[in-house]
């Protein structure tokens, strides 16, 4: 097995013995985990020792080594998020096709919204923008990103607010650790988020929330575009379909009825 490169070396180290138990498909001695991976037993048996902690690894009586339960849990969530995502594209297409514009579904990845899936629309007059799925958008000047920060605790806020220091992307980009506080308050009452020209100069979004088979806000649904202002009736059209496509999305995904508004 190859050496990691890098500054994190255990870490490496620690996910090739993942690796060789998954290649393995058995539960494996520590000597032979060793002679196969050619990492010293010292090593090998403290990197062992910490996966197991996690719950990465099980261990038998016999002191043979096994992958563990919560691989399987981490799978199980990665498999519900791409089963999502195949539920959720017809209504991202129903939704650009009503608009007029790009949509899209974003879940929250450590200090980034990111979308998982999106649709442009394929025909109209106007000028339609796209989403690129895969790249990273700051919570605190998008729509979806305020969205999802909208679902987490105070404390949590706090941390985002120091550890990011809430970047300009624009003139009008929230930038003061209070007005973003007061603009997610405004995100819970409201059901919704805006962005208005805060992540790139001209585009306005809309995000609203999409909550799983517990009720739990995982996902969120949306539209981006060269919308009017935001306090205009289109506007409001734009955010009215918006918050039916995450309800409609929502109850498909099981949802609770009493965390849905009314349809």
């Amino acid at each position: 097995m190859s050496e990691p490169k890098g500054p994190v070396k255990a870490l490496g180290k620690a996910l090739e013995l993942l690796e060789l138990l998954l290649e393995q498909r058995r539960p494996m001695r520590l000597q032979e985990i060793c002679s196969r991976s050619g990492c010293p037993k010292s090593t090998a048996h403290a990197l062992l020792t910490t996966l197991r902690e996690y719950r990465m690894i099980d261990q038998d009586p016999d002191g043979r080594y096994r992958l563990g339960i919560r691989l399987y849990e981490y799978g199980s969530a990665v498999s519900a998020m791409w089963d999502a995502r195949q539920l959720a594209h017809p209504y991202l297409e129903q939704l650009a096709q009503a608009l007029g514009t790009g949509t899209y579904l974003a879940i929250r990845s450590g200090d980034y919204a990111i979308s998982i899936d999106s649709c442009a629309a394929s025909s109209g007059a106007g000028l339609s923008v796209s989403v690129e799925t895969g790249t990273p958008l700051p919570l605190h000047a998008t729509a979806q990103g305020k969205l999802l920060l909208s679902a987490v605790s105070e404390q949590e806020v706090r941390r985002f607010c120091r550890q990011e220091g809430l970047r300009p992307y624009t003139r009008h980009s929230l930038t003061d650790p209070e007005a973003l506080a007061r603009a997610l308050a405004q995100v819970r009452a409201a059901g919704y988020a805006v962005e208005d020209g805060e992540y790139r100069v001209g585009l306005r979004a809309v995000a609203a929330p999409v909550y799983d088979a517990a009720g739990s806000l995982a996902y969120a649904i949306g539209a981006v575009g060269l919308f009017p202002r935001v306090q205009s009736e289109e506007f409001r059209a734009v955010v009215a379909r918006t918050v039916d496509a995450a309800a409609r999305l929502s109850a498909a995904l099981g949802c609770p009825s009493e965390k849905l508004p009314a349809l």
